[in-house]
């Protein structure tokens, strides 16, 4: 469905959002992005429903153990059950490193990918417009990468683990550049091609799209049933407009105070927000490949599943997994 502002405002202001109460008892959940924001509240969550791991991957280590000091002194828990791994969306080589720590483990419930950035100044990451290069590019050569865990312990522990993305119904009204050629990387990597302000919405739209096209090539659906008898599920969320400080370091004076005004009239808190994020966590089969939004398994904007979307999809696939290669040769098999 697409955003209107009827719908943006019983989201923030009328609808309520329950506590989720699904147990992750026993289980291991790793949380991208998790020092802060939603991502920090969401692990609170987690270890309020019984998480016997919780793993924040984070950029800084020395701001994930600040966070981990804070979460184990609000909530009174073990200092076992919190570790804190680096890794960094815009550098391949800590990815690396961080997919060989996971694939010790011995069980891999859940994997948040939490991390992003709304970048509002224009700069390349490894030739790539930095939104895209972290939001898009390092977000699936490092999911990828978690497939073969998440299976593993669907078949170890016949459980359901889930691959759950963090987007934004900001997919719905991003502007997809019209004529971008055959590489829309490349196409943006021009800042004269760029519309800063659209950024970010257009990185959560490629997210969507590939989303949906990687639920079908993990594990397809027939009848609205897998063949497979120990799927995952890979979903998306919309974590409402939260109180964060996602594009505070990029934000002019004037548009932070005024962006300031825009969280307090309309946004909800960071715990609220995550409360969403492990309500998707935790649903059903029927989630899988879909779109979550304030709680609700709601269905993609038009554009998405339609024909022309469905091309679009397999374009964007097709293209990542070239720049995913040119990276990190053989991640596509992963999923194959």
């Amino acid at each position: 469905m697409s955003l209107s502002f009827s719908d943006f405002i019983y989201t923030q202001r009328i609808r309520k959002i329950p506590k989720p109460t699904e147990s992750f008892a026993g289980k291991t959940v790793i949380v991208t992005g998790g020092n802060s924001g939603l991502g920090k509240e969401a692990v609170k969550h987690f270890i309020r429903l019984k998480a016997r791991k919780v793993i924040i991957g984070c950029r800084s280590t020395s701001k994930g153990k600040a966070a981990k000091l804070a979460i184990e002194t609000a909530l009174k828990c073990s200092p076992d059950i919190i570790e804190i791994w680096e890794v960094d969306l815009e550098s391949p080589a800590t990815i690396i490193e961080f997919i060989a720590r996971v694939n010790k483990l011995s069980r891999l419930d859940a994997f948040i990918n939490n991390a992003g950035i709304m970048e509002l100044q224009f700069k390349l990451t490894n030739g790539v417009e930095r939104t895209l290069a972290v939001n898009v590019i390092g977000t699936f050569l490092l999911a990828l990468q978690i497939v073969p865990k998440l299976k593993e312990t669907a078949s170890v522990y016949g459980v359901t683990p889930h691959l759950t993305f963090l987007g934004s119904a900001l997919y719905s009204v991003a502007k997809y550049p019209e004529n971008p050629g055959a590489d829309i990387f490349t196409y943006l990597s021009d800042k004269d091609n760029v519309d800063i302000m659209n950024q970010y919405n257009l990185s959560k739209q490629l997210l969507t799209f590939i989303i949906v096209k990687l639920a079908t090539i993990v594990d397809p659906l027939s009848g609205g049933k897998s063949s497979n008898p120990h799927p995952i599920i890979i979903n998306c969320l919309d974590p409402c407009f939260c109180k964060t400080e996602l594009a505070s370091d990029s934000l002019s004076p004037a548009l932070k105070v005024a962006g300031k005004v825009f969280q307090f009239l309309f946004a909800r808190t960071a715990e609220e927000g995550s409360r969403l994020v492990v309500i998707a966590a935790s649903a059903g089969r029927e989630t899988h490949g879909g779109y979550m939004r304030a709680g609700n398994l709601l269905p993609y904007a038009p554009f998405v599943t339609s024909v022309e979307g469905v091309e679009k999809g397999d374009y964007l696939w097709e293209l990542l997994g070239r720049k995913l290669e040119e990276i990190q040769p053989g991640v596509l098999a992963n999923v194959s």
